[in-house]
């Protein structure tokens, strides 16, 4: 049973019915933290794909235990946690350990996520953010999105951010940004897009303008009427015959 694909098609429902699914992503140094705090901060709860796929691997996780059967102890640091840097010198030329990798991870990834919507859903949360940095190289995260805000900026500025962010020399910052997939590509993508070219405090009013656009555009969570307890109490039941 494809668990990913069953939870994706009830969170579409989902998010047409009493809420609202924005996905957001940019390039490196574009921004995107800046963004994300001022979402917060305005009271718009931001779902952290990074953070996510950090936890999945966390000392004493069953991904993590997986991810040493396959590898060995070799990628485990004296501290018990993930060494990182050494699974990526290891699946970096090697299309097959990374696809053992993804099989590992994608899915506990996938799970968590579109549990931690399932629960903003269930408590009449009307507004979500899922801030995933390859949310179009993957796509797996691109059916439940309403709609896909890029944060973007010029391919001077995002040189000049990363190079004082990582201390990185200009040609190691240019690789980073060159193996990644082109902000200009995300931006035809977007639905909407949050350029950042000038001061903090700019990006984040632009952040918090867009927030307020999409809060005026829904009406009233419909999760404590009548249909909406109903509908909820369907999805819940079909979660847990599923997964049973």
């Amino acid at each position: 049973r494809d668990s990913r694909g069953f939870y994706r098609v009830l969170l579409q429902g989902l998010s047409t019915r009493t809420m609202r699914i924005l996905g957001l992503t940019g390039g490196i140094s574009c921004g995107k933290s800046t963004v994300v705090k001022a979402i917060e901060r305005v009271g718009v709860p931001v779902i952290d794909c990074d953070k996510i796929a950090r936890q999945v691997v966390q000392p004493g996780s069953q991904g993590l235990k997986e991810i040493k059967k396959a590898f060995g102890s070799q990628v485990i640091q004296a501290d018990g946690s993930l060494d990182r840097k050494g699974l990526g010198k290891i699946i970096f030329n090697d299309a097959d350990k990374r696809r053992v990798l993804n099989k590992i991870t994608i899915p506990r990834i996938s799970r968590t996520i579109m549990w931690t919507v399932l629960t903003h859903f269930m408590v009449g949360t009307p507004l979500v953010v899922i801030d995933a940095p390859t949310l179009y190289e993957t796509k797996s995260l691109l059916p439940l999105c309403h709609s896909v805000i890029v944060v973007a900026t010029t391919k001077e500025r995002q040189l000049e951010w990363l190079m004082k962010r990582d201390g990185s020399t200009e040609k190691d910052a240019m690789s980073r940004i060159n193996s990644q997939m082109p902000v200009e590509d995300k931006v035809k993508l977007a639905n909407k897009v949050i350029w950042n070219k000038g001061s903090r405090d700019e990006a984040e009013a632009k952040a918090i303008q867009l927030m307020e656009e999409f809060r005026s555009s829904l009406g009233l969570s419909r999760l404590f009427s009548a249909p909406g307890i109903v509908f909820t109490s369907v999805v819940c039941w079909a979660l847990l015959r599923f997964i049973a």
